[in-house]
């Protein structure tokens, strides 16, 4: 995994986020990090920062960060010509090294201010007497991408502007996003218009708590995603789906991924049966968490109308409370399921969703990672639909 910066330098426990799908990314940040948080909170959709108790890593285990950055200076300054932890950061770097400045704000960033910003920092690495190092620029925007800071060996430092104030940092990990998009496009069964990405189901699986040696079960597995990063991440795995179609998908490219992974196939097993009758199913076996994006809307090709949706909803937010007793049923006390829903996006511009709210009666509770409340749904930010859109629910088995 590509560490960008000398260990001396990353030595500090205050971190900035830049998040690829906000506040979902947020959540699996929290939960995995956990324990080791001192505080956390995000700024606006695409940023967050955290304060650890330890410089200890583990965020190779994040699928949901395009960069993780230390922060050079300790909260905002108002000018970023006057900034000394930057000449003491600049230090430990040799003359010729390349780097790139990336603006993030909540607000629209015009070109001028991006280039102001620019212009400020060159200065000061100039003047800190570094004349040969290389200003890469962005191929367009205020951002340069995590795929050509990790190909070039870029330095890349972050700049939030918070307010009237900017606040200093610099990329020293960006997660190796190639692999989960090899597994997603070389798999045997492709099928997009019912599959989540490979690096999303790595995420609702950080989300579930489960440790390696740990069961998963996936009752709507369809192709099979959610199953194949579990056994990347060295879990067993059980799928379920009504389907024998999909099921047949799933065993394709769990054999697949078996023979190019060599993982044992006695690590997964897959079954033909009813998500809301998982008891019978699974004849007394229980797992350590669930997790699962259900499939129960049908394609919709042009953006619905308000009735429409309202419908469409309705219909699908009771299978999906069946499907949530069901589930409680065959996951351990302490267990979690992780469950995706859909919102719709009408004609109208309103957003109508499923919403799994009294969950009581089947013996689950919201899942809180930190001891500031989670507000459920987490809500998936850059999704590639334009009409439906996915809600994440963690809940834990009282």
């Amino acid at each position: 995994m590509p560490y960008l910066l000398p260990h001396s330098a990353t030595i500090n426990k205050k971190l900035m986020l830049v998040l690829a799908f906000g506040n979902l990314s947020y959540l699996e940040a929290c939960t995995v990090l956990g324990e080791r948080l001192s505080s956390s909170k995000q700024l606006w959709e695409d940023i967050a920062t955290i304060e650890l108790r330890d410089t200890k890593g583990g965020y190779e285990n994040l699928a949901g960060v395009h960069k993780v950055a230390v922060a050079i200076t300790p909260n905002p300054h108002a000018r970023l010509d006057d900034v000394k932890e930057f000449d003491d950061f600049l230090q430990g770097f040799d003359d010729d090294f390349n780097f790139s400045i990336s603006l993030y704000s909540p607000e629209t960033i015009e070109e001028t201010e991006y280039e102001e910003v620019l212009s400020t920092l060159l200065s000061v690495v100039r003047e800190a007497g570094f004349r040969k190092a290389n200003l890469v620029r962005p191929r367009k925007g205020s951002e340069v991408l995590t795929r050509e800071i990790a190909s070039r060996k870029i330095i890349d430092f972050i700049v939030l502007k918070v307010g009237e104030k900017y606040w200093l940092g610099a990329t020293f990990y960006v997660p190796d996003s190639q692999q989960f998009t090899m597994r997603s496009n070389e798999r045997p069964v492709v099928s997009s218009q019912i599959s989540i990405s490979s690096r999303l189901a790595k995420l609702l699986l950080n989300l579930s708590g489960v440790k390696k040696g740990g069961t998963i079960l996936d009752p709507f597995c369809g192709s099979g995603t959610i199953l194949s990063e579990a056994l990347m991440s060295g879990m067993s795995c059980i799928g379920v789906d009504r389907d024998k179609n999909r099921i047949d998908n799933s065993k394709q490219n769990l054999e697949w991924l078996a023979k190019t992974r060599k993982i044992p196939k006695q690590s997964y097993s897959l079954k033909v049966g009813d998500s809301t009758r998982l008891e019978a199913v699974m004849d007394g076996v229980q797992v350590d968490a669930i997790v699962t994006e259900p499939i129960l809307l049908p394609k919709i090709a042009a953006t619905p109308s308000l009735d429409k949706a309202r419908k469409l909803i309705r219909n699908s937010s009771r299978l999906y409370s069946e499907s949530l007793y069901s589930m409680a049923a065959v996951v351990r006390k302490g267990g979690r399921i992780v469950i995706v829903a859909p919102s719709l996006r009408t004609e109208e511009g309103r957003d109508v969703s499923v919403l799994l709210e009294d969950v009581g009666a089947a013996g689950l509770v919201p899942f809180q990672p930190t001891s500031e409340p989670f507000e459920y749904p987490a809500r998936m930010a850059h999704e590639n639909t334009r009409w439906v859109r996915r809600l994440v629910y963690v809940f834990e088995r009282a």
